[in-house]
């Protein structure tokens, strides 16, 4: 009870002090005491042609994307390219493929077979790619990863040259020493 009392008389004091200002306040916009008609300015009478609007073409350049910055680019670049890639990476095609190479025998074999497999990875990612920027970013990743598996330090062996065999020599030994007696 006494509680009541006291949070009774705690917010006394509150409702008085918003009872008088709600009275300033209507006092103080009310200062005529009789309300004026409101006029209204005259608009002008030679207001010339109207805006020009600007063509949808005009309006994509103004709202088209602006660079961050080279990292930022890079990054936002690299994120599409990532998710588009986990996109298709399992398409069943895709999977056969890397699965075959794999399975090659020889380095060069494995090598034509990557080759084969990262062509038809980054063909399908640049078809599915939406904007011209990361289909380029897709056509530098397909030629790095081309590039890795072409063999530059590795000199080629030459072909066999068509020429008739050559007359075996005969063999001089030296004559053997005589054994001690």
């Amino acid at each position: 009870m006494i509680a009541k009392f006291f949070l009774i008389a705690a917010s006394m004091p509150m409702i008085a002090a918003s009872v008088f200002a709600q009275a300033a306040v209507s006092s103080s916009t009310n200062t005529q005491g009789s309300s004026a008609p409101q006029i209204s300015p005259t608009p002008p009478q030679n207001e010339g042609p109207a805006p020009r609007i600007p063509a949808i073409e005009e309006l994509d350049q103004a709202f088209k994307q602006t660079s961050l910055g080279k990292a930022a680019d890079e990054a936002r670049l690299h994120a599409q390219w990532r998710e588009l890639s986990n996109r298709i990476i399992n398409d069943r095609d895709l999977v056969e493929a890397r699965a075959n190479a794999g399975k090659a025998r020889t380095d060069l074999e494995k090598r034509q077979r990557l080759r084969a497999y990262y062509t038809l990875f980054y063909d399908r990612m640049r078809a599915q790619a939406g904007s011209q920027e990361l289909k380029s970013y897709i056509d530098t990743h397909k030629t790095q990863h081309l590039a890795l598996l072409a063999q530059n330090r590795v000199r080629p062996s030459p072909a066999p040259a068509a020429t008739a065999s050559p007359k075996p020599r005969p063999h001089l030994h030296p004559p053997e020493p005589p054994l001690p007696q």
